[in-house]
């Protein structure tokens, strides 16, 4: 898989996710980005999960079962996956690729509920990428391609080491809610390009997520 193939598919997920009518250009890079990790791991490509979803296996599957929603079916099957994975190797009180803070959260599934159903718009790119191995900095090609303005420069470096477990520390300095808003594209891009570290391994990137009680007492 090269940075083409990456940026390609990338570009085509989020094109998908426009036309059944997400507008916002934050929710468009961060779940299109989603859904390219989310099959990067699938069982059938690095076997980070075990899943499916975004497979041709995982839509024939989904068209059964829930034919009239199966765009949004398969979008939030495969952001729960992803939010497990990551759950599973960082404590609660986290913010990482596939869980940025409740109130980022709630809004993301607004906005994938109110996506529209239609036959035809489907994941082809995604289902057809194929990942035998991966290089460190797979991801900066989709941070190229981002609304987000970021540059490489501006990302924060990993306070661990990605070699050191399952999951490191981005910074010592951590979040609070009223925090994310503002700072949400430099955190995004920069928990991408975490994972842009994860070849044969899920290593997964976080920040810490503070109580805003924590804060008003430092």
């Amino acid at each position: 898989m090269t940075s083409a193939d990456v940026a390609d598919v990338f570009a085509s997920t989020r094109e998908t996710l426009e036309k059944a009518g997400m507008a916002d250009d934050f929710f468009l890079d961060l779940v299109a980005s989603r859904l390219v990790v989310e099959r990067v791991g699938e069982s059938s490509n690095q076997d980070w999960w075990e899943s499916r979803v975004l497979s041709e296996t995982g839509r024939s599957r989904l068209s059964e079962v829930t034919p009239k929603t199966r765009l949004k079916s398969r979008i939030t099957l495969a952001l729960k996956v992803g939010r497990k994975a990551e759950s599973d190797r960082v404590a609660d009180d986290s913010i990482s690729l596939f869980s940025l803070g409740p109130q980022i959260e709630s809004r993301i599934t607004a906005a994938i509920e109110e996506l529209e159903s239609n036959d035809d718009l489907t994941f082809e790119a995604l289902e057809d990428l194929s990942v035998q191995s991966l290089e460190k900095g797979w991801t900066d090609a989709i941070i190229t391609a981002t609304a987000s303005n970021i540059s490489s420069t501006d990302i924060t470096e990993p306070q661990q080491s990605p070699e050191s477990g399952e999951s490191y520390l981005i910074g010592e300095k951590g979040y609070t809610q009223d925090e994310i808003e503002p700072d949400k594209w430099r955190i995004f891009t920069t928990l991408l390009r975490g994972y842009g570290q994860c070849t044969d391994q899920l290593q997964v990137p976080y920040y810490t997520l503070e109580s805003e009680l924590k804060s008003e007492n430092a």
